[in-house]
């Protein structure tokens, strides 16, 4: 028996679902069902009940359920109670899925006053092993349901033009921009969803002239005239003298930007740069 086998096993009895569980691990189902039938080989019995749309433990799986979930409460609380949160030699692993800029800013700051800490960062949109990493910011969403989750601001959207254009100067409902082109900050950005949403309920879809994930890029777009970005407030449009916001009368989102962690992981280097952000104002 391995013990991503039984973790699986433990998953999949307490949600009713192979599916769900190959959500909350981010593998295909195929993996989960594969794994649960080589353990049930291994022991030489059925585990689960299975129909169409459901599985429930029989009476054997029932057995093993409480002898592994004891044994994992037991396996964890030891690791807990052995763990030296002084001598932590992790590397801080973090997910980036938004505000890209602010979080570099705060892993400089954090690494001038402790240079022995080392990071590994990615910032993705797509990653899908969350296991690989202690800490995910991301915007607030139900995608980690096993993480702890923390508020850190909450900002207002705008678009945003180039002042050259003869929109800049006018009251606009969103309906007025059907026909306009759109930048878009990446197809699976936060931002950019929240500009999708906005212009369906206003009965069109934007029409992006260009898509990048670069932001220099887009800013650079922008303010050239091509196409009607979109941004947290104080993000861009502040720093940059020929792009102002545009004054769209039904257009008031807002985008809440969260910190995720698991518990079991939240000790030692990624316990203390957890408590630097969530002290710290990450928003400027």
């Amino acid at each position: 028996m391995e013990m991503l086998q039984l973790r699986y096993f433990l998953s999949a009895a307490e949600s009713g679902s192979f599916t769900a569980t190959a959500k909350k691990y981010m593998v295909p189902q195929t993996s989960v069902s594969a794994a649960v039938k080589r353990l049930e080989a291994e022991l030489g019995t059925k585990l689960f009940l299975r129909t169409s749309n459901k599985i429930v433990l029989n009476e054997k799986g029932k057995l093993l359920y409480q002898s592994v979930k004891e044994a994992f409460e037991n396996l964890d609380a030891t690791a807990s109670t052995l763990r030296d949160e002084s001598f932590d030699g992790r590397v801080i692993t973090m997910l980036v899925c938004a505000i890209r800029e602010q979080i570099t800013d705060k892993i400089i700051q954090y690494k001038t006053c402790h240079p022995d800490i080392a990071f590994k960062t990615v910032f993705d949109f797509d990653a899908t092993n969350l296991d690989d990493f202690y800490i995910i910011i991301d915007e607030k969403c139900d995608k980690y349901p096993m993480h702890e989750c923390v508020e850190l601001f909450t900002k207002k959207i705008k678009l945003y033009i180039s002042k050259s254009n003869p929109l800049s100067q006018k009251k606009l409902v969103l309906s007025d921009l059907k026909n306009e082109p759109f930048i878009s900050i990446g197809e699976n950005n936060g931002l950019t969803k929240i500009l999708i949403n906005a212009c369906k309920k206003s009965g069109f879809e934007p029409n992006f002239c260009i898509q990048s994930n670069d932001l220099d890029c887009t800013k650079r777009c922008v303010e050239s005239g091509m196409g009607i970005g979109i941004t947290r407030i104080n993000q861009t449009v502040d720093d940059v003298s020929n792009v102002c916001y545009l004054d769209v009368e039904d257009f008031n989102e807002t985008q809440t930007l969260c910190l995720y962690y698991k518990k079991s992981s939240a000790y030692g280097n990624v316990e203390h740069f957890i408590n630097f952000l969530m002290n710290k104002e990450i928003a400027e």
